[in-house]
């Protein structure tokens, strides 16, 4: 029962983490057309940016708020990415309910290449450790190193692998100049399948997911009517405001059903607040 729990705990938080804001496409392979830049491609030197989403379950309950910190460096083109998501309890089928968890994200990239310099992944809440680091080697390839309670163990990834780290529920971040018709492809990673075989017998893949941006359509936003473009990624539909902001994604998960995702205003005191509710605990 724990090693399922644990299991559940893990695939969400993968799923729930925001690995990095440039999730929905840190330089895929750019087919069958260019996506839109990130908002943390396009970061000035010493320029920062805050993003805020709530995270609520199908019947409108707030489950969670996920905060994330882009910077790109004074005098560099390297772009920090920190993401904090904070999930309250979930009720699992089962009879299972997941503990309250925080997980921390943090990804340095060079801005100019697309190049992932280095990852790190923790979680808190489950009562033991549970991280992922991983880092850039001069051959190309790019090493992650990986601690679950008791067990570790390592990864060694193509080089283009890191490039390709996803979030599968929150693939959208910012989407500029947008245009009916217009598509891309992302490719989604989950560097800790090989961690729990019992989720993922294959291994590591990359998923390659087909981006549509198919009409425009008028929703209530915050209280008031905004015209947005529809994105659809098949498990992921984000609404996206004229000036690129994605006000809403709805995500399909397994095991937790649809997902709304819902832009707010950064708050960093519930920031603070949600870091402090979950202490590190190993």
């Amino acid at each position: 029962m724990l090693n399922r729990l644990l299991g559940i705990l893990f695939a969400l938080a993968m799923l729930l983490a925001n690995v990095a804001v440039f999730t929905r496409d840190v330089l895929p392979r750019w087919r069958p057309g260019n996506p839109p830049p990130s908002d943390a491609q396009l970061l000035r030197p010493g320029e920062t940016r805050l993003a805020q989403v709530g995270i609520y379950n199908n019947a409108g309950h707030l489950i969670g708020r996920s905060w994330t910190r882009s910077q790109c460096k004074p005098a560099s083109e390297l772009v920090s990415v920190a993401t904090t998501t904070v999930l309250h309890p979930i009720s699992l089928p089962g009879g299972l309910l997941t503990p309250r968890v925080r997980v921390e994200t943090q990804c340095l990239y060079r801005q100019d290449e697309g190049h992932v310099d280095e990852i790190e992944f923790r979680m808190f809440g489950v009562g033991m450790t549970v991280s992922l680091r991983g880092e850039a080697m001069s051959t190309g390839e790019f090493s992650c190193s990986w601690q679950v309670g008791d067990r570790r163990g390592s990864l060694l990834l193509d080089a283009g692998a890191p490039q390709a780290l996803g979030d599968v529920i929150r693939p959208f971040d910012r989407l500029p100049d947008l245009r009916v018709g217009q598509t891309w492809q992302l490719r989604l990673l989950n560097p800790l399948a090989r961690m729990l075989p019992q989720l993922n017998q294959t291994g590591i893949d990359l998923e390659p997911v087909i981006i549509r941006v198919v009409e425009r359509r008028t929703i209530d936003h915050a209280g008031q009517n905004v015209d947005v473009f529809v994105v659809d990624g098949g498990h992921a539909v984000a609404y996206v405001a004229q000036d690129g902001r994605v006000l809403r994604q709805e995500v399909d998960l397994p095991l937790v059903g649809r997902l709304v995702l819902l832009d707010e205003p950064f708050d960093e005191q519930s920031w603070e607040q949600a870091r402090r509710a979950v202490p590190v605990d190993w």
